[in-house]
């Protein structure tokens, strides 16, 4: 019997030590950039919001950095805005000291930030964007290396393929759509296999690729014919180097 109340009253102990470790209030601290610099490695250049939540009963929110008081808010919301280029540059940390209607006094976490320069901002920005435009530029060479080579084999069959077919806006021909031309706003950077021109071009329409086609068919027959003409021509003259 004793051990059984024993048991028990273990069991209450923790119990209200859960609700009460559960129902502690607490301060939390954050920070968000407005306008400017924020990297991943906690580097920052610009105007910045630092924000206090607590409990409902919440009264008075000190907000500091590095131990210096930078303003004290007696309602909500809790939140002050700050420019890192009003401090010296380096590493800073910011808290904050909030108040409760019942007398408690609550601490929040700790928000560290390196602050930069605008000439260190610059070259973070240069570090970031030169190998990003580098790594775009070597993909674009691909495509369009992909493009060029794929392009010449690109020429009317009568099919398209998965992407359907486009019309040239400079001889009005009609091809294959390429799954390695790069896709832009308006349509695909890709290179006619007939005039060998750059264009930006979007699918076609049935009917404007049965007009591009009878063009196609028209240009081949002539070009046949010309060719023909061609052969003809030369084979009169030597046969006349043989007529006395």
């Amino acid at each position: 019997m004793k051990l059984t109340a024993m048991v028990v009253a273990g069991v209450l102990v923790m119990a209200l030590a859960q609700t009460a470790f559960a129902q502690e209030p607490e301060l939390v601290l954050s920070i968000s950039r407005d306008f400017g610099y924020g990297g991943f490695d906690n580097k920052i250049e610009g105007l910045f919001s630092l924000r206090a939540e607590g409990p409902a009963d919440l009264v008075r929110v000190m907000f500091f950095i590095d131990e210096d008081l930078m303003t004290t808010l007696t309602e909500p919301p809790y939140q002050i805005q700050f420019s890192t280029n009003d401090y010296e540059p380096g590493e800073h940390g910011f808290y904050a000291l909030g108040s409760t209607a019942a007398g408690l006094e609550l601490r929040s976490n700790e928000v560290v930030r390196v602050f930069l320069t605008k000439e260190e901002t610059g070259q973070q920005m240069i570090g970031l964007i030169v190998p990003l435009l580098g790594g775009l530029a070597a993909v674009m060479g691909v495509v369009l290396l992909f493009t060029v080579v794929f392009g010449r084999k690109a020429s009317f069959k009568g099919s398209y393929g998965m992407l359907g077919g486009t019309v040239c806006p400079r001889c009005a021909l009609p091809y294959s759509l390429s799954l390695f031309a790069p896709r832009l706003l308006v349509g695909r950077l890709q290179r006619c296999p007939h005039c060998g021109k750059w264009a930006l071009v979007r699918r076609a329409r049935p009917d404007e690729l049965a007009a591009a086609e009878a063009r196609w068919r028209g240009d081949a027959a002539g070009q046949e014919s010309s060719d023909s003409a061609g052969k003809r021509a030369q084979r009169q003259i030597d046969d006349s180097r043989y007529v006395e």
